[in-house]
């Protein structure tokens, strides 16, 4: 390789702009429904690693249309993440995602399918936490067979009925 070349790559990489470490993820119906709780759960986790509330951002990022018009617009979003019931999510320190129940395509009033997880969750506190999370499919528009959150139950300490 000539020595200029070699000079040019050494210039190109000190003075290029940093790529953001914090690249918002935008729903694909390439992203399998695991991966998606994988996604969120993980953005939640380090909620403010590279900017504040980055993480709550992505996991609206994947909330389904329908969970859209239920929780509002994102500052609503983030003021319910923020909350009691979920603010424990928020920069836990584990998590574990295990596949729950599947609901092909055409079982559900909306034709769609869905799959249901159940997540357990280390608190900062230590504490552990139990939810269930259920993405669905969408069936039309500009998001069509992507995979999106479409619910949350509150999470609950594990060991507690509910």
């Amino acid at each position: 390789m000539n020595l200029w070349l070699v000079k040019l790559i050494v210039f190109l990489a000190l003075t290029a702009s940093p790529v953001r470490a914090a690249a918002l993820v935008t729903p694909d119906p390439l992203i399998t429904p695991a991966e998606v709780v994988a996604i969120q759960m993980t953005s939640l986790k380090h909620n403010d690693l590279d900017e504040p509330d980055f993480g709550i951002r992505q996991t609206w990022a994947f909330a389904h249309p329908q969970n859209r018009r239920l929780t509002g617009p994102l500052p609503r979003f983030a003021m319910m993440l923020k909350g009691p019931a979920f603010s424990q999510l928020l920069n836990h320190r584990a998590h574990q995602i295990r596949p729950a129940k599947t609901n092909p395509a055409g079982q559900h009033a909306s034709g769609a399918a869905w799959r249901k997880f159940d997540v357990l969750v280390e608190t900062t506190q230590g504490e552990i936490l139990y939810l269930s999370w259920v993405v669905q499919q969408v069936v039309s528009g500009p998001l069509q067979d992507c995979w999106m959150t479409v619910g949350v139950s509150v999470p609950r300490l594990v060991g507690q009925s509910g």
